[in-house]
């Protein structure tokens, strides 16, 4: 191997090893390019992907340290026996952790590869997560708007918090899907949208890579005169940032008096659900 693969290699582990989870390829790649390390360009994305099979093949770089969240495997659940499937059901219950809160909390993403990233912090509060992929159903959109004035009709204050590609599509979805939940009832005009990531702001602060924006996208000319030709991908903002501007959205709605009063009942339950002898 090179001297100079063999560095890059180097600098793979150290991005790698700055973690506790496993990262994608790309976002690895957007690591090195906002150090400067490698310029922004396709043949370098392959040449890191080629190089990082390579770097497992040989043992420097652990294969856990990789994920791929857009391909995982999809099967129902299944089970050895009943016995097998109620000691998953005992393992499994968790209590609504908002049910006395004075809001209701929601947070969406463009990307699907950043579920995994997203959902340790979503699952930790109990918030939904949902993942768009691209402009949003009609029936995404009503089954979204019925959720939220449910929790409305109960009182609260309910808010939506969006991350997305800085790009021509990434505004357009979002702008879309605030217009339309908005207008499909009587009381979308009571939801709090935010647009969390990414921003100019963040952009320049995290010195995040742009390519320039594609002129095929209907939305093109708009983006661009507001905000220039180049765009930038949700997925270069670094992985734990992410999750610390999506924990900060959470928190500021949160009870946490209340909140730990409701972990400490379902702690109780869960234990009552462990010494129950159920016969089937």
């Amino acid at each position: 191997m090179q001297k100079k693969s063999l560095k890059l290699l180097v600098q793979v582990q150290e991005i790698i090893k700055s973690y506790d989870f496993a990262l994608t390829l790309r976002q690895i790649y957007y690591q090195l390019v906002a150090k400067q390390i490698i310029p922004n360009q396709q043949s370098y994305y392959m040449k890191l992907s080629r190089l990082c099979v390579i770097g497992r093949d040989e043992g420097i770089l652990a294969e856990d340290a990789f994920a791929d969240r857009l391909r995982q495997i999809d099967k129902p659940d299944s089970y050895l026996d009943l016995d097998d499937f109620m000691n998953t059901v005992r393992r499994s219950y968790r209590k609504d952790k908002w049910q006395d809160q004075a809001a209701y909390v929601e947070v969406w993403t463009e990307k699907d590869a950043l579920r995994s990233v997203l959902t340790e912090i979503t699952y930790s509060y109990d918030v939904n997560l949902m993942v768009v992929r691209g402009q949003v159903s009609r029936t995404a959109i009503y089954e979204s708007y019925e959720r939220f004035a449910k929790k409305i009709d109960e009182g609260k204050d309910c808010f939506l918090y969006y991350a997305g590609d800085f790009d021509p599509s990434g505004l357009s979805i979002y702008n879309s899907l605030v217009e339309r939940i908005r207008k499909h009832g009587n009381t979308g005009e009571y939801i709090t949208f935010e647009r969390v990531a990414l921003t100019p702001a963040q952009i320049e602060e995290y010195n995040l890579p742009s390519d320039p924006a594609k002129q095929k996208d209907p939305n093109y000319k708009r983006f661009v005169s507001e905000y220039g030709d180049n765009v930038v991908e949700l997925d270069s903002l670094p992985p734990d940032v992410l999750r610390t501007l999506v924990k900060a959205c959470i928190e500021k709605h949160l009870d946490h008096g209340l909140f730990e009063q409701v972990q400490k009942i379902e702690f109780k339950e869960q234990a009552i659900l462990q010494t129950l002898d159920i016969q089937i």
